[in-house]
């Protein structure tokens, strides 16, 4: 899913509940996810089931925040989706 075409608008999107080491996310396809703001984790009986998650979607970080100065490959996630003042509804 191309969610470049969404970025500053309010949407709804469906996916996947998983975890990721930056925060709580949406996986919307096999190389599409979302950061839901707010949410460090979702909770254990909820973690992999089908949501319903509405929002504005942002684009946060830099793709060159992952390059030191040295040009060594840093830590860390990059340019990423995140949405904004999140509601969600499980839906399976």
């Amino acid at each position: 899913m191309d969610l470049e075409q969404y970025v500053n608008s309010t949407v709804t999107l469906y996916g996947l509940a998983e975890d990721a080491m930056a925060g709580a996310i949406l996986l919307c396809g096999p190389s599409s996810h979302v950061y839901i703001d707010g949410l460090q984790e979702w909770s254990d009986s909820d973690r992999y089931s089908a949501f319903e998650v509405t929002g504005m979607l942002v684009k946060e970080g830099d793709d060159a925040d992952l390059v030191s100065d040295d040009g060594s490959v840093a830590h860390g996630i990059g340019e990423h989706y995140v949405m904004k003042n999140p509601t969600w509804e499980r839906i399976s």
